[in-house]
């Protein structure tokens, strides 16, 4: 309990620090940096629980999630004067409203004794931070605070999993131990395939950063180095989901870059030779990641154990087609009406693939609004892509695309849609890009330098008072 009471202790000296400093967009990038620590969260599952109220209050022993409580709180308190700025003019409020009602809906013909589970209690929480986050989110400056916390946060992974994977320290969860005696990396999250899908967002996001501002200081020395030590921490992890996501993110990030067509062949010719090379001295060393990465030829057969709960799954659409078995209840479902579809060396009970999810839990309602929601996804992204000139709002644009879409696909062997954090911050981001005067349109591109005949047009035919205004023009 100590160590709850230091972490309580810190995340309110954070909100204490924002406050005093009287910049509450540095809430933000502390949501992109606390999200990772996912250590205290974890360790309090036998303590507070996974549901209800106590579950509740172990969600919040997270400090991303902590500060996205906080970014309500005081986005609240800030507009408490203008309250329609808490609800940006995104065309993508309405179907996000209609996913999270029939997601609460959904609790109500569930049959699950117990209290719903985390993953569904936690969801209020993400619909008030994208609700409010965009009214941060304000100008580039504001965008440039983000991917500095996102690359730092990596670069920081990335070391950790390297010396989680190779001298063995900080390894603290004993079921990630392989039977050769490695260790599967995870840094500070719960599991590795959420370390590498982080690694694969960040690494897309490096990717981009390059391509877009040149040689700055935020390249230089962040995300120039992310490309680099991140290869190592993903690799580390030992997870073949997140191997595919970083090759899905960084080809979209460069598809949609604003460069040359050339160039994003060399490019993308460059990062698969390079990859080559990397899966080739992975095979070459032997191993448990070598073994992982040959189970990729067996396409299908890969997702293993997953299998079955895919079945599973849609055995319980078939029973119930048009609404499901109820939101968050897949596992109480499976493990009660269809308990003879679990074979006998099965070790898991949760979905792990969201469109299955939906299916089971929602049925035909949930699938639908699901389809919706990417549909409106999809559209925001490109008309807020096409109708800016300027490079850095294409090249996050692009980022946004591809991180999105990794999210969504590592999601399908992985799990953890909906319950995914980082979804809320790039779909908060993405309204701000749709809705921000500064980030939207010509606005990005910051205010156009006056002419010299602008200047003059300003100052007075004659008069000794116009003097000093004409020199200032002149300036």
């Amino acid at each position: 309990m100590l160590e709850f009471a230091v972490l309580v202790a810190a995340q309110g000296g954070l909100l204490v620090a924002v406050v005093l400093l009287r910049e509450p967009k540095l809430l933000i990038p502390c949501v992109a940096i606390g999200l990772t620590v996912e250590y205290f969260e974890t360790l309090g599952l036998n303590t507070f629980g996974s549901s209800g109220v106590s579950g509740a209050v172990r969600s919040l022993l997270n400090p991303g999630q902590a500060a996205m409580a906080a970014t309500i709180v005081v986005a609240v308190i800030r507009l408490r004067h203008e309250p329609r700025r808490l609800f940006p003019n995104s065309a993508l409020l309405v179907p996000l409203g209609a996913l999270f009602a029939v997601q609460a809906l959904g609790v109500a013909w569930s049959d699950t004794p117990a209290q719903p589970p985390n993953s569904i209690l936690i969801l209020p929480l993400y619909a008030g931070f994208v609700l409010v986050a965009p009214s941060l989110i304000e100008d580039r400056r504001d965008v440039e605070r983000i991917i500095g916390a996102f690359l730092l946060a990596a670069m920081v992974l990335a070391v950790m999993a390297v010396a989680q994977r190779g001298p063995g320290l900080f390894t603290w969860r004993s079921n990630l131990v392989d039977p050769t005696g490695g260790y599967r990396a995870n840094g500070t999250f719960a599991d590795p395939n959420n370390l590498a899908r982080f690694l694969a967002v960040s690494m897309a996001l490096a990717a981009g950063a390059v391509l877009a501002l040149g040689p700055r200081r935020l390249t230089v020395y962040l995300a120039a180095p992310v490309l680099v030590v991140a290869s190592g921490g993903i690799i580390a992890t030992g997870s073949r989901s997140g191997w595919m996501m970083l090759l899905l993110s960084g080809f979209l990030v460069v598809a949609f870059a604003p460069i040359a067509r050339y160039s994003k062949v060399r490019i993308t010719l460059l990062t698969f030779g390079a990859l080559a090379a990397l899966l080739g001295f992975v095979l070459a060393q032997g191993g448990a990641d070598a073994d992982r990465v040959r189970t990729l030829s067996l396409g299908v057969r890969a997702i293993g154990v997953r299998q079955f709960l895919i079945e599973a799954g849609w055995e319980m659409f078939k029973d119930n087609p048009l609404a499901g078995v109820g939101s968050g209840n897949y596992q109480h479902a499976l493990i009660t009406s269809y308990l003879h579809l679990i074979p006998v060396w099965a070790r898991t009970t949760l979905s792990h693939t969201s469109l299955v999810s939906f299916m089971a839990e929602l049925g035909l309602i949930g699938l639908s609004l699901f389809a919706f929601v990417l549909m409106r996804v999809a559209i925001t992204l490109g008309v807020v892509y096409y109708r800016t000139p300027t490079r850095f709002n294409r090249v996050m644009t692009g980022w946004l695309a591809a991180a999105l879409v990794g999210i969504v696909f590592q999601s399908q062997s992985e799990g953890r849609l909906l319950d995914e954090p980082y979804l809320w911050l790039l779909l908060a981001l993405l309204i701000a890009f749709e809705t921000a005067p500064a980030l939207a349109g010509k606005a990005a591109a910051g205010p156009a330098r006056a002419s010299p005949a602008a200047g003059l047009a300003a100052v007075p035919v004659s008069g000794r008072a116009g003097l000093p205004r004409q020199s200032r023009a002149l300036n």
